[in-house]
């Protein structure tokens, strides 16, 4: 996870958006994965499909869909849940990267209602709930106009603004670090840039060069130059041959390895083999 949350004060705001607005939102981590909402608590009608395991499942992949999609928009957008109710999401960005998501969730357009809570009723049957249950547990969901559907969603995207302004949810320092460490770690022998990295944890180049800045003291390419470097050191103490030895380093060209070797360590691969047998 790049991102870190202070979960009390997003508490604070979130119930502030909710008392104002009246509309359930939650925050997600760059993950997918929930770090707060208000009110802690569903509604019943998502409750009742979350019972089951195929419920959570469902549940989770609509939200990690939405996520997606937002963090390619970049901005908020709506959309109707796996289970027929309306929601909006927005990205909260730092330095042009993808940290988290707020998402307003569990709402009933006004416009043709009673189609939506049959939509609604259907979908949820699938999950085992029986319809008069989903009737009863839409009624607690009040309907709203697409208008006022629409303003909830720009007043989010302000809402993250803030946030992110407020430095309640910020790059994630050491967390973030043993991420980069771990994936870099994983992937040494194969082909690794900036641009996969940013990719991969949906952040920007000046993000991932901050955090790596503040966590190895160098840059993040410089990083994983050096640690590509103890890669093959350690497989030519193995005794690896140096073909071996910077392939499994992520070397693809032999002459540019020994070269890289040699600028790092101040001897070829060959003596520093022939040293540490």
């Amino acid at each position: 996870m790049i991102g870190s949350f202070d979960t009390q004060k997003l508490q604070e705001v979130l119930k502030d958006f909710y008392t104002a607005v009246g509309i359930r939102i939650s925050i997600f981590d760059d993950e997918f994965n929930a770090v707060t909402e208000y009110p802690l608590v569903p509604p019943k009608f998502c409750a009742n499909i979350r019972a089951t395991r195929a419920g959570r499942e469902a549940c989770r992949a609509c939200d990690r869909a939405a996520c997606l999609r937002a963090q390619k928009l970049r901005e908020a957008h709506i959309y109707t849940c796996h289970a027929g109710l309306t929601e909006a999401i927005t990205p909260i960005q730092l330095d042009g990267g993808v940290i988290g998501y707020a998402i307003l969730a569990h709402m009933m357009p006004a416009e043709d209602y009673s189609a939506a809570q049959e939509n609604a009723c259907s979908l949820a049957a699938r999950f085992g709930t029986a319809r008069e249950d989903s009737l009863a547990a839409l009624r607690e969901i009040a309907p709203r106009p697409a208008e006022q559907i629409h303003a909830a969603a720009r007043v989010l995207d302000a809402l993250a603004a803030y946030v992110q302004m407020r430095n309640f949810a910020r790059l994630g320092g050491g967390t973030a670090a043993r991420e980069i460490e771990k994936f870099v770690s994983e992937n040494l022998s194969g082909k690794l840039s900036a641009d996969l990295l940013c990719k991969h944890f949906h952040c920007s180049r000046s993000s991932l060069h901050q955090i790596a800045r503040r966590a190895f003291g160098m840059g993040i390419m410089e990083y994983v130059a050096s640690r590509r470097i103890e890669r093959a050191k350690r497989c030519l103490r193995e005794g690896m041959s140096i073909a071996e030895a910077a392939a499994a380093s992520g070397y693809e060209d032999y002459s540019y390895f020994c070269r890289a070797f040699r600028r790092a360590e101040g001897c070829s691969p060959g003596e520093y083999r022939a040293r540490n047998a």
